[in-house]
């Protein structure tokens, strides 16, 4: 796949690529990434990136917020504790929202465990908040292998946090519906020759 007319260097970017698994989308994104590195070096920019493929717990989606979120604590400057809180009061809010199940005896670490124990949309839109209070401007986040819905809601909530994000992100299944501003490349379509989808912003 040639992919050399996505990115440019001055215009955000929003790239969705289909593909089964083993047809080069591991490769592709660790060049991306490896350019982006290159990229924030100048501008003091961030780089996330995740590989689903890594992530063999059935809370697979946990495991790349939090990795997410260990990146973006790492690539602040002194703000750690802003972007925890951040995270925590949304998902202290969801959960407040769902119920209110926090027992009188309950340990610290009991709580805690709630907390983090939320909904997949939850712990989205924590990361999200999470990147809105790191006062990160040029942020890169490249995510290979995700989940249809997954995907879609990541895109929609990280565009709003940082509208001007770099994104790439691949997915095994072809999506139905484009999340706005997304350039949509399905590999079997590609290969036949046929133009990407587009989806306004």
């Amino acid at each position: 796949m040639d992919f050399t007319q996505w990115k440019s260097a001055d215009t955000p970017q929003a790239l969705l690529l289909s593909a089964p698994h083993g047809h080069g989308t591991m490769e592709y994104c660790s060049h991306i990434i490896g350019r982006a590195k290159e990229k924030a070096s100048r501008t003091n920019g961030s780089v996330l990136y995740f590989f689903c493929s890594s992530a063999t717990d059935s809370r697979w989606l946990a495991i790349l917020i939090h990795t997410l979120l260990r990146q973006i604590v790492c690539s602040s400057d002194g703000k750690a504790n802003t972007i925890a809180a951040a995270f925590l009061n949304a998902l202290v809010y969801g959960h407040f929202q769902r119920s209110q199940d926090f027992g009188e005896d309950d340990s610290l670490e009991v709580t805690v465990q709630k907390v983090l124990s939320a909904p997949d949309n939850e712990l989205i839109k924590a990361l999200a908040e999470a990147i809105k209070h790191s006062g990160i401007q040029e942020l890169s986040i490249t995510l290979d292998g995700l989940q249809e819905n997954i995907a879609y809601s990541l895109f929609q909530l990280i565009r709003e946090a940082t509208p001007m994000s770099e994104l790439l992100f691949t997915a095994q299944h072809p999506l139905g519906e484009i999340p706005p501003g997304v350039t949509y490349i399905e590999y079997d379509k590609e290969r036949k020759g046929l133009h990407a989808r587009h989806s306004p912003a």
